[in-house]
This record gives structure tokens, sequence and C-alpha cells, in this order.
């Protein structure tokens, strides 16, 4: 059953629904990616030898080299509050990565 994990880049929080093989692994995968992002990106962005990317670029990557089957889905937009105990009661205890 897919789950739902939050992401952001210093901006606004989305929610994402990903398989249970990105959940299971989830800070893994974020952190290698957040790590090597130059080295995995499918498109990056090379603004005077700075790579920049987002969590659209970290979901482009899970749905191009990791997930087979089922693919990681946008579901929303949840405001810019850090505090978990500020999101919507739904989503609270989702995992949560800001890149």
């Amino acid at each position: 059953m897919p789950k739902h994990v939050i992401l952001s880049a210093d901006g606004e929080l989305s929610v994402y629904r990903v398989p249970d093989e990105v959940a299971r692994s989830f800070f893994k995968l974020c952190d290698t990616f957040h790590r090597n992002a130059k080295k995995l990106q499918i498109h990056p962005r090379d603004i005077g030898g700075v790579v920049l990317f987002d969590e659209t670029d970290f979901i482009e990557y899970l749905n191009e080299k990791v997930c087979e089957d089922e693919k990681c889905i946008f579901v929303e937009k949840i405001g810019f509050e850090q505090e978990k105990a500020k999101w919507p009661e739904k989503y609270r205890n989702c995992p949560y990565y800001n890149f």
C-alpha cells in the first residue's frame, strides 16, 4: 500500500504518495540523492558550477531510476510550516525530508 512522504527544498512542503519500496528506505534514498545529486540527477541545473535541485528532481530520479511498477505521485502542497504539529493531521506522522 502506498505511503505519504513530505518533501521540500527550503520552500513550500509537498506531499507525495510513494510505493512501499521507497517508503521502506525513504531517508536513505533522500540522503544518497542529496549527497550525490550532481551524479544522480536526471536533468541537473548547473548554474556557474553549482548544481541546483529540489524535491521534484528527487521524485523524477525515483520514478526513472528506482521505482519499477508503481510511481511516486504528487498529492498536494501543505504550506511553508516546518512544525509538524501545525500540518494537517493526516500528514503529521509522515516522514519529512528537506533538501
